[in-house]
């Protein structure tokens, strides 16, 4: 990977083309010697959702490039995630009393710090405490790595999927319910743990799942501390069933326990709702009134 001197220009370049959004949490930091340019993303989602907008940007690039820079090829995303063996060594640089309850989750600030994330606050604290010993034992196994510090572990999140019917329209009840799954989230993970929605963010209702979380954000109701939102940004042209289908197999991933989907009629079947039950999801059907 190179740095040429028009490289200078990249970041304003990068912003101009990706937007600001994107420009936040992705950061160009090189050239391969075939024309690519490589980005390091700030986490593994946004590295997932870069790859599916990389043509997209790639193509705009191009088109708004400043004079005497080259062409992009395509862009490269770098793997955002902790290396293998920093993975396969974890119990040995936090210990084993340590190493099921606290997991290596991704790189950040570019790759010099690693994030963790915690089943308890009581295991991000102990995580704290061990930092320096940390940093030592990994300086030692991995004399080459990036990583000079370690961010305060997150504490694990309450992943919610949800899907909703394009007619469905009473925000009354969508905040309702929305308030019931963020109170049972405290009950079961504890109050410290964020609930983190997921959706397409193609309907009316997906729309007010944003604006409830906006409005959450910014009351001083108790815990849990915080109430996110997550939606896919790659591009789903309507009537494309395999873009369809590429989407709500990102949403539904690997880890959603729960999948809350807002229908107008109790027989309306929605594919990611459906999609989520077939994977093993908890489906919660809540039928507008």
């Amino acid at each position: 990977m190179e740095r040429p001197d028009w490289f200078g220009q990249a970041d304003d370049w990068w912003r101009a083309a990706a937007g600001a959004d994107v420009a936040r949490y992705a950061q160009p930091v090189g050239v391969s010697s075939d024309g690519r340019l490589c980005v390091l993303c700030s986490d593994t989602a946004w590295s997932v959702n870069l790859r599916l907008l990389a043509p997209h940007i790639a193509s705009r690039l191009n088109d708004q490039r400043p004079p005497a820079v080259p062409e992009v090829s395509r862009i490269a995303v770098l793997k955002s995630s902790p290396p293998e063996v920093l993975i396969q060594r974890w119990a040995e640089l936090v210990g084993t009393d340590l190493a099921e309850q606290v997991r290596p989750h991704s790189l950040a600030d570019w790759g010099q710090e690693l994030v963790t994330e915690a089943d308890t606050a009581q295991a991000r604290d102990l995580l704290a405490q061990r930092a320096p010993v940390v940093l030592a034992r990994l300086r030692s196994a991995l004399p080459e790595t990036s990583i000079i510090r370690l961010r305060e572990s997150s504490l694990r999140p309450v992943w919610v999927l949800v899907a909703t019917s394009p007619d469905f329209s009473d925000r009354q009840y969508l905040e309702s319910v929305l308030m019931d799954v963020w109170h049972d989230a405290t009950q079961t993970a504890g109050p410290e743990h964020p609930l983190c929605l997921l959706h397409a963010g193609e309907t009316a209702a997906d729309q007010m799942i944003e604006e409830w979380a906006t409005s959450v954000r910014a009351t001083d109701l108790p815990a849990p501390p915080g109430v996110d939102t997550f939606t896919y940004l790659g591009t789903v042209p309507q009537g494309d069933a395999e873009a369809q289908r590429q989407r709500n197999e990102w949403l539904v991933g690997t880890k959603r326990g729960l999948c809350v989907a807002f229908v107008v009629r109790e027989d309306e079947q929605l594919p990611l709702a459906e999609l989520a039950r077939e994977r093993g999801a908890t489906v919660f059907r809540a039928c507008m009134r």
